[in-house]
């Protein structure tokens, strides 16, 4: 039962220190803006490859409106907190 409370503890202290460092107003959020677009076109440059080199190959699943978009989506959904850097909340196991 110890070990367990203490891990309750630690991820309310990490909730509670994330809250005190985000960004409370748009002013404040203004000079995260272009880490979150640079590391936001990072990851749709990659997704653009990947859509890219399956065009090349000659899938023709990657001229699909729908494929495109689900590229974009998983791509966005799996580099999620890498986008957001700092902003991020904490990870809670």
């Amino acid at each position: 039962m110890g070990k367990k409370r203490r891990e309750e503890k630690q991820k309310k202290k990490a909730l509670r220190e994330w809250e005190e460092r985000r960004p409370k107003t748009f002013r404040e959020a203004l000079r995260y803006f272009p880490g979150i677009f640079l590391r936001t076109t990072l990851v749709v440059m990659a997704a653009v490859a990947l859509i890219l080199f399956l065009g090349a190959l000659g899938l023709e699943l990657a001229q699909s409106f729908w494929f495109q978009l689900g590229v974009y989506l998983v791509f966005y959904l799996l580099f999620q907190r890498f986008i957001m850097g700092p902003l991020a909340p904490p990870r809670l196991k």
